[in-house]
């Protein structure tokens, strides 16, 4: 059977590709074929119910791909909710069809409550409408309303200021009238005249004159001067026509691709919705927007800023209503108005799907990362799409819209022009409709469908492919131009992968195919049209080629390389993509060896003892001569295969990588940028797809040590080759065994010096035993001929083979060597103390300047004495073992002992600390001496030990206890009472005095007996002290008992009295205060001499501040004149009294008082 004899209804008959706005004459069979989807009745629905039930919104916007049949449903729905003008299928003809296409009882009670409501339809497409208006004018969408409302009137669209003169003349009911005469002046129509306004001005004036009974010169041109109209007049007349024509009646635009018209532009988009607001305030749901668009409206949006977000919300409320059309819809179509079945025919394909049902998955399936397409489900789906694939009516779509967006389409919106999806599929069910059943249609045959409507440039390789490509009647290049064909279409399909498998599904054209044949076949195809410049390859993936892209690609593969190019950048895949590592872990004792790379036997970057040898599939040897030049050498071989291809597509990206920094430098056209952008974009992803590959290769790779094959399980890149390194450590590092499996760490080192167990494991410490005798005896034999040896040249030495040691373990082995007392440590000939020791090792800045020596051999007694000098000496516990370390200590200490006695000796305030004199000249004798001396002949011990026993450690003992602190008190009594201890008993302060200057005293019980003789002395002063100012208090006190008796004191005023008690009351806290016996008697002079005096003259000017008072003076303050300065007679105390009258008399004369 015939595929043409399966069908229902026959495939060839006529059907209108696209469903037109204004094509009226095919309305019957348009209704009649329509099929009312799932999805279509899930929008129309809810839609109905907003129309029938007004709240707010009268927006209704259809969107949905090429070919999904909005523009169909957008038509129908003009006819089922209006009269069109011109209508030759009346509304209730059409509403009675659409009730038979469902049965869902909600949805038809919708559609007969909407097709009762009385309306006019005025459906246009925007692009027709808009012929004479420019998309940039700011208000071109309202005139393209406007010319289509005006239209519908009956008025002139093409000029808004005619019709506006048509309008007055028909509110003035003078229109007809106007035409009349307009006719019998001009000859013409005026449906004619006023298209040539220009020519026919005159007439236009007469005939205006004869209906306005007077002559208005020149008013067309007054109408198009004066003629403006926004949204709201717009608006206004909408709902003044609608007024006239009844109740509940309603005008609604239908406007077909919208979408396309107003594209990206903001002011048309934000006109659109002003005008569906402006109408819905002015009419209150009496005037309905319906809109078509090819995106949905938030595809058509876009991304804004946030104002605009804000304006864009408010087209989104206006347009609630939203009907969206699928593949699901264009397949359904398609399904029930072409390729239904007869029951023949749906038997026929009933045997073959139970026959290939199992294959389906197999053969149409995508694989390689594509989009995963729905299936045959079931067999009525297999029947209803046969002979198309499912997966072919999706990807179709999203071909025809990745060419649209790349401008591939002839046409100002780059679409496919008179082509739906439903009149490509008819195309190819004609051209396959004499095959059997049992041919598939392949999805480069829908290329016929839209090749009309391609730019020549666009398709012109194809062009090309079919009149150049070799032997053109061969099976490979007849499938070559499918390829190339199929190619082309899914080039902008961003989920398909164009890999082989993948384009041997789009060409499989039959049941029974063998698909690994065909698959074979696509491959040698491919190689073709890729030796060709058709089509380029990335990895396994492959895109066709536009002619300026082969003219670039053909450039590209020009390019020049260097040889040493390729392999850097193979080496830095290998490197740093793939290993991502120049060091690997050693798997038995966890340690990382460092190695180095080569590639095809060429060094690359630093080389270690290790090497992993990279053989590319470009290698010029044999498998066994790879294997065999591995011999005697410390490399693992990893062989990456024969794969050619490989290095071949490394070799193109390098290519393209240099073209493209060239080209986008060196001034390109827009066009060139942009594939070069393309080209950069694949190569990135080439770049990926290359380190997989090569990831893959080198998890499959062949591993070859000194000629002999090593083997891993597993086919990851990191760990086959980490296996095979495993093998190439044990190989090369045959001693390595010697640290016992263990790996150290730095930090371990100043434990191993120190030989302490309790910083390693159990019996870590024994196991360095091994290792230490290894790195000694290399030591002793290199010292043995001459040579000085560094910590750097160990290292250097173990770090390499036979070893392999790593630092960590060199250092700790080094370290436990010096902690034993096997080896020395110098810098610039200093040795190197053990507590330095860990420290100095560890600095890998100083290794090349640590010196390392056998350690010398000293007699063990002598050994042995000096460190119980040293034990007893300097009270230490901790004395070094080693005897390097011990003469060093001694030195050391010696030369501090002896600096610490010599500084007691200078500042000690002590006399006795001056015996110290005679223990720092001892010390003298050793400080300072070679290392070797100390523990070969040091002759000062007893004479140390014993001045330790007799002097130092008595006088420390003095200096560090209670006995200095004594001495110091005695020292500081006598020192702050030397005025008091004249007023002492003599004698008083001797025994102080000499036990203070005794020179033994820091031995025995005298600082004992000092205690006793200080506190005595101190007793003595302080009564001595207590006397004194008990004897001048009342004295004083006296003084002020007799002074306030005295008419002086009583007279004085309250305040004066109040001085005087507190100036003795300072005087006697003075006293309290004061410890010194010669400063307390003079304060009880002074009082009586001038304190005294001084209260009596401040009471007497109390009385009478005015009159001022005598000055009082003491009588021990006057100077008796002429008195004798020795009685012994008592004629000379008869002048002494004379002389001292004559002074009284004299004092009193002169104007003062005295005090006796």
């Amino acid at each position: 059977m015939k595929l043409n004899e399966i069908f229902l209804k026959n495939v060839t008959r006529s059907i209108e590709g696209v469903v037109k706005a204004d094509d009226v004459d095919h309305l019957a069979v348009e209704v009649e074929e329509y099929v009312f989807t799932n999805d279509a009745a899930k929008g129309v629905a809810p839609l109905l119910e907003e129309y029938t039930n007004y709240t707010n919104a009268n927006g209704v916007w259809i969107s949905g791909f090429f070919g999904s049949g909005k523009s169909h449903l957008l038509k129908m729905l003009a006819h089922l909710l209006g009269d069109v003008q011109g209508q030759a299928f009346s509304r209730t003809d059409v509403s009675d069809s659409f009730l038979g296409k469902t049965d869902d009882a909600m949805l038809i009670a919708s559609l007969k409550k909407a097709a009762a409501i009385p309306a006019k339809s005025l459906l246009f497409n925007i692009d027709q409408k808009a012929t004479l208006i420019a998309k940039d004018q700011t208000d071109a969408l309202l005139k393209v309303f406007v010319k289509v409302f005006d239209e519908s009137r009956g008025y002139y669209g093409n000029d808004g200021a005619v019709a506006r003169f048509e309008e007055d003349l028909d509110k003035r009911g003078q229109y007809d009238a106007f035409k009349a005469a307009f006719a019998k002046h001009s000859g013409i129509d005026w449906a004619q005249g006023r298209e040539q306004t220009a020519l026919e001005g005159h007439n236009i004036d007469k005939a205006f004159a004869d209906v306005n009974g007077e002559a208005n010169p020149g008013i067309i041109a007054q109408y198009q001067k004066s003629y403006a109209v926004s949204i709201e007049d717009f608006a206004t007349a909408v709902k003044a026509w609608i007024d006239t024509q009844g109740p509940g009646f309603r005008l609604n635009f239908f406007v077909d691709e919208v979408g396309q018209f107003i594209a990206d532009d903001v002011k048309l988009m934000l006109n659109l919705q002003t005008i569906a607001e402006s109408l819905n305030t002015k009419c209150k749901g009496q005037s309905w927007v319906f809109v078509t668009s090819q995106e949905d409206m938030d595809k058509v949006i876009g991304d804004r800023t946030r104002q605009q977000g804000t304006d864009f919300s408010k087209i989104q409320a206006r347009f609630s209503a939203k009907v969206k059309l699928t593949s699901q819809d264009v397949e359904e179509v398609i399904s029930k108005r072409l390729l239904e079945k007869n029951d023949a025919g749906a038997a026929e394909l009933m045997t073959i799907h139970g026959t290939e049902g199992g294959n389906f998955k197999t053969i149409f399936d995508f694989v390689d990362g594509a989009k995963t397409y729905r299936n045959y489900v079931d067999a009525n789906r297999f029947i209803s799409t046969y002979p198309f694939v499912t997966y072919q009516i999706p990807m179709f779509q999203a071909a025809i819209e990745g060419l649209s967006d790349h401008n591939m389409f002839e046409g100002k919106n780059s679409s496919v022009g008179e082509r739906s999806m439903l009149g490509v599929v008819q195309e190819v069910a004609k051209r396959i409709g004499a095959e059997q059943v049992g041919y598939l249609a392949t999805f480069d045959q829908m290329f016929a469908g839209i090749s009309a409507a391609l730019k020549s440039a666009a398709q012109s390789a194809i062009l090309q492919a079919e009149k150049h490509l070799p032997d053109p009647g061969s099976d490979v290049t007849v499938l070559a131009n499918r390829l190339l064909k199929a190619l082309f279409l899914v080039k902008y399909v961003d989920t398909f992968k164009a890999t082989p498998r993948n384009l041997t599904v789009l060409v499989y054209d039959r049941f029974g195919l063998d698909l690994n044949a065909l698959g074979k076949q696509v491959q040698e195809a491919l190689n073709l049209l890729e030796t060709q410049s058709y089509v380029q390859r990335n990895g396994n993936v492959y895109e066709y080629l536009t002619n300026e892209e082969q003219e670039i690609e053909k450039e590209i593969k020009s390019i020049d390389l260097d040889s040493s190019e390729i392999s850097t950048k193979l080496f830095k895949y290998l490197s740093s993509g793939i290993l991502k590592t120049n060091k690997l872990k050693y798997a038995k004792n966890g340690q990382d060896f460092p190695f180095g790379y080569k590639l095809d036997d060429i060094v690359q970057g630093n080389q270690r003892d290790l090497t992993i040898h990279f053989i590319t599939p470009e290698t010029n040897y044999t498998d066994e001569e790879i294997k065999m030049q591995s011999a005697g050498k410390d490399e693992l071989r990893v062989f990456l295969g024969r794969d050619t291809r490989l290095l071949a597509d490394l070799r193109l990206l390098l290519k393209t990588e240099k073209y493209t920094k060239q080209r986008t430098t060196s001034g390109a056209l827009p066009s060139t940028l942009a594939i070069l952008q393309s080209k950069q974009v694949l190569n990135a992803e080439r770049e990926k797809e290359l380190i997989e590959r090569l990831r893959q290769a080198v998890g499959k790779a062949h591993m070859i040590i000194n000629a002999a094959e090593i083997t891993s399980g597993s086919q990851d890149a990191v760990t086959r080759v980490s296996d095979g390194f495993q093998e190439l450590v044990n190989r090369t590092y045959t001693n390595l065994g010697l640290l016992g499996g263990r790996v150290y760490s730095e930090q371990q080192v100043a434990g191993a010096v120190q030989n302490d167990q309790g910083l390693f494991p159990a019996g870590v410490l024994s196991a360095l035993s091994s290792p230490g005798t290894e790195i000694e005896s290399w030591v002793i034999s290199q010292s043995k001929l001459g040579e000085q040896v560094t910590v750097k040249k160990i290292v250097d030495r173990f770090e390499s083979k036979p070893y392999g040691w790593n630092l960590g373990s060199i250092e700790v082995v080094l370290g436990w060597l010096v902690g034993n007392g096997k080896v020395a440590l110098t810098i610039d000939a200093n040795p190197v103390v053990r507590t330095e020791a860990a420290s100095s090792i560890r600095n890998t800045g100083r290794h090349q300047h640590i010196v390392v020596a056998p350690q010398t051999e000293y007699d063990a007694t002598k050994v042995a004495e000096f460190k119980s000098f040293c034990t007893d000496f300097f009270d230490e516990g901790a004395v070094p073992s080693d005897p390097t370390e011990l003469a060093r200590f001694g030195k050391d200490k010696l030369a501090a002992k002896r600096d610490e006695l010599n500084a007691l000796v200078s500042t000690s305030r002590y006399p006795f600390v001056a015996q110290l004199s005679t223990v720092v000249a001892l010390l003298d004798q050793a400080v300072g001496k070679p290392i070797e001396w100390y523990l070969n002949d040091f002759d000062v011990a007893d004479e140390l030990i014993e001045a330790k026993e007799d002097l130092i450690d008595p006088i420390k003992s003095f200096l560090k206890g209670p006995q200095a602190k004594i001495y110091d008190e005695a020292q500081a009594l006598l020192s702050a009472n030397t005025g008091n201890l004249g007023y002492l008993p003599a004698g008083s302060a001797d025994p102080v005095e000499t036990l203070l200057a005794d020179p033994n005293g820091y031995r025995g019980t005298r600082m004992n007996q000092l205690k006793v003789a200080t506190d005595t002395l101190r007793g003595l002063v302080e009564d001595r002290i207590i006397d004194s100012r008990k004897h001048v208090r009342s004295a004083v006190e006296a003084r002020l008992a007799d002074l306030v008796s005295q008419t002086v004191y009583t007279d004085a005023s309250p305040e004066a009295q109040k001085a005087v008690q507190t100036r003795v009351d300072t005087i006697f806290a003075s006293l309290e205060n004061q410890n010194l016996i010669a400063v307390i008697e003079q304060t009880g002079s002074h009082f009586a001499s001038t304190d005294y005096p001084g209260l009596i003259d401040q009471l007497a000017k109390s009385v009478d501040p005015a009159d001022p008072a005598k000055p009082t003076v003491s009588l021990g303050t006057l100077t008796v004149v002429g008195a004798p300065t020795l009685i012994e007679t008592e004629l000379e105390i008869e002048t002494y009294l004379s002389a001292l009258r004559m002074t009284l008399v004299q004092t009193i004369n002169d104007g003062k008082r005295i005090t006796l």
